[in-house]
């Protein structure tokens, strides 16, 4: 192998090391400041439109990075749960919904991940405050299948048992309040709320128990 051939196969290694250094390292790196920035801008400079703020959110949602997206969507449905349990405008939360389901939707199918049972709670939490601000099942509904695609993957991960539990209460399903609400008290048998809840609740209601789509 001539002089030439191994500067060639040289230059090449280096540029091959390179972009798998910038792959794995600089492209994550960079999102997370991107996402920080956006985030500080947020705070400093306030949006004047839901148009802006999806706007200003997207810019490191949308930086292509190997790693890091899952995480940056988790962050953004924490401060888009928080917005929207403060908001009463209807029509605001439904188009944070929205656009937040285009980023999870692709998380949520692929079904796995180190946090995916908190992706899931998160899902179901934000659509059971839709619910709450619009009244519209449909967001019930999703609220109710994440949840317990949250409870399948974890039994006993105490979000979801709780979320599955007002969402069943919301539908007026006796039965499936019933029996979530006693799992959590055989879990967490000093939680007086919970036994407060499931009292009042089956007072309320009908000894004859209901059904939904999801039993």
């Amino acid at each position: 192998m001539n002089r030439n051939t191994k500067q060639v196969i040289a230059v090449i290694a280096s540029l091959l090391i390179l972009a798998v250094a910038a792959y794995g390292s600089y492209l994550p790196m960079r999102k997370a400041q991107i996402f920080i920035t956006t985030l500080q801008g947020l705070q400093s400079s306030p949006v004047s439109s839901l148009d802006e703020l999806k706007s200003r959110l997207a810019v490191p949602l949308d930086y292509s990075s190997p790693i890091g997206q899952e995480e940056l969507v988790r962050n953004t449905a924490n401060n888009i749960l928080s917005f929207v349990s403060q908001s009463a405008d209807p029509t605001s939360t439904g188009v944070l919904v929205s656009f937040l389901n285009g980023y999870y939707d692709p998380i949520i199918a692929r079904g796995k991940g180190m946090s995916f049972g908190q992706d899931l709670y998160l899902m179901g939490a934000i659509n059971e405050m839709a619910y709450v601000h619009i009244g519209d099942p449909t967001y019930l509904s999703a609220a109710q299948k994440y949840y317990e695609e949250g409870v399948a993957l974890g039994p006993n991960r105490p979000q979801t048992l709780y979320g599955l539990f007002d969402v069943y209460r919301a539908e007026g399903n006796v039965a499936s309040t019933t029996a979530v609400g006693e799992k959590i008290l055989s879990n967490w048998p000093t939680d007086t709320s919970i036994a407060t809840g499931l009292q009042s609740f089956l007072k309320g209601t009908s000894s004859v128990p209901t059904t939904t789509s999801g039993q």
